[in-house]
């Protein structure tokens, strides 16, 4: 299935709106371009995008009001919304914020930067627009369920994990946070830091990089946390002195979340960890309402998974909308081998599918769904993912199920390591669910 993230493009400049247009598109994006600030809710409200990105000039109304504006209707309040500014000062950090923008640069921010800070932006539109057809699918089994409020979100009170040497710029960083809004812990070691954030609970974490430090340290551990199933939605910032700020996309690729400069002025980053929690904790409370949907009705026997009827029935929602969206879709699977050799009703089989199914289904991300679609068979899922993002998490998983203990009833280990089968696969254009799932049974390897 071809995929197009739509994307309204409004500023005062026309040109300059139908450029950034012309910019997006190579990276996937279908944009619009409205250069009237006062037309901007009537455009968005109606084509519903998955994104709006404003920047600032309009003649009839401030860029703020047009931001705020989107945010306080209910038609449009889900959208996330970007902001290019001539300046990203400390004060228009501050506006956007209050406004309820999601993200904020730099007009002359290189394109590839643009890209990286848009993709998680992109992904917060999927969790919104998988929570409402969710919603759907759960009311069609008699499940009704309610998501007002599921946008209030509170920023405040976050505990930040603070990584960096204890040089004059790093502690007098750390000790501007410390008499902020911020609860920071400091960890100077990178690779004790890694261990932290595993075991302990942070609302994001923080890499301080110094002049005379490289950035391979940082680098690592950004990709350290991206890797780790149980820590990739944690936001990770880095504040590094220029010669690390002029690193370009590099950061981005191992998993950084934002890069500000390092400096005495906690402004920027501060405003930065504010979007980056807001943000982490929107998509928890957007996990609530997902989560609800898994009721009697809707609910396998395994306890985390869904039925095979609804997980049927909300693939064939989900196809029938990305027709319309041009939205990327994949189905996972996992067909349990092991279970072949047992009684598919026996105390055994039972247990060792329940631990597969507990695995999986903690290891896909909060908007993924984890269903049952045959005796062996554990399928996830995945809105708004590529094919070759679905086989990574795939692999990934894999991975995980073939190097973890399984234990029978009795607490006794698995004499051997589970046996199982895989495979991943995008939908294509005007494919039924029944058409998909043999697909993606075909591609088991």
């Amino acid at each position: 299935m071809a995929s197009l993230t739509n994307v309204v493009v409004a500023g005062g400049n026309a040109a300059a709106a139908v450029d950034r247009v012309e910019m997006l598109r190579p990276a996937g994006f279908a944009g619009l371009a409205v250069s009237n600030g006062l037309d901007v809710q009537s455009y968005v409200g109606e084509r519903q995008p998955d994104l709006v990105l404003i920047e600032d000039g309009f003649d009839d109304v401030d860029a703020f009001e047009v931001a705020r504006t989107l945010k306080q209707n209910e038609d449009t309040s889900h959208i996330p919304i970007i902001m290019l500014c001539d300046e990203v000062s400390a004060s228009a950090l501050a506006d956007g914020f209050d406004a309820k923008v999601d993200d904020m640069l730099a007009s002359d921010t290189p394109d590839e930067i643009v890209f990286a800070r848009l993709n998680p932006l992109v992904r917060l539109s999927t969790m919104h627009s998988e929570v409402r057809r969710r919603l759907d699918s759960a009311r069609k089994a008699g499940i009704e369920l309610d998501i007002e409020g599921v946008q209030d979100v509170d920023a405040s009170n976050c505990r930040v994990l603070f990584v960096g040497t204890e040089s004059g710029p790093v502690a007098a960083l750390v000790e501007a946070l410390q008499a902020s809004e911020f609860n920071p812990v400091l960890e100077p070691d990178h690779f004790k830091a890694g261990a932290r954030i595993a075991n302990e609970t942070f609302d994001a974490a923080v890499i301080a990089v110094d002049d005379d430090e490289p950035l391979d340290k940082a680098l690592f551990l950004c990709a350290h946390i991206r890797n780790n199933p149980r820590l990739f939605n944690v936001p990770v910032l880095i504040a590094a002195r220029q010669n690390s700020v002029d690193a370009g996309e590099a950061p981005y690729a191992q998993g950084a979340s934002m890069v500000v400069p390092l400096t005495p002025d906690i402004g920027e980053l501060s405003a930065g960890l504010r979007f980056l929690v807001r943000r982490q904790r929107l998509r928890w409370n957007l996990h609530g309402p997902l989560t609800a949907t898994l009721q009697s009705g809707t609910a396998d026997s395994l306890n985390g998974l869904y039925s095979e009827a609804f997980s049927k029935s909300h693939l064939a929602h989900l196809l029938k909308f990305g027709v319309r969206r041009r939205r990327n879709l994949s189905l996972a699977m996992f067909s349990i081998q092991t279970v072949t050799g047992l009684d598919a009703d026996s105390e055994d089989a039972i247990c060792l599918m329940q631990q597969a199914a507990d695995w999986i289904s903690g290891l896909i991300r909060v908007e993924d769904m984890a269903g049952r679609l045959g005796t062996i068979e554990i399928c996830a899922i995945l809105p708004g993912a590529a094919e070759r993002e679905a086989l990574q998490a795939t692999n990934r998983i894999t991975g995980v199920l073939q190097n973890n203990e399984f234990k029978l009833p009795d607490g006794s280990p698995l004499a051997a390591p589970l046996f199982l089968q895989s495979g991943a696969v995008a939908a294509a254009q005007g494919e039924s669910a029944d058409e998909l799932i043999d697909r993606v049974r075909q591609s088991l390897t």
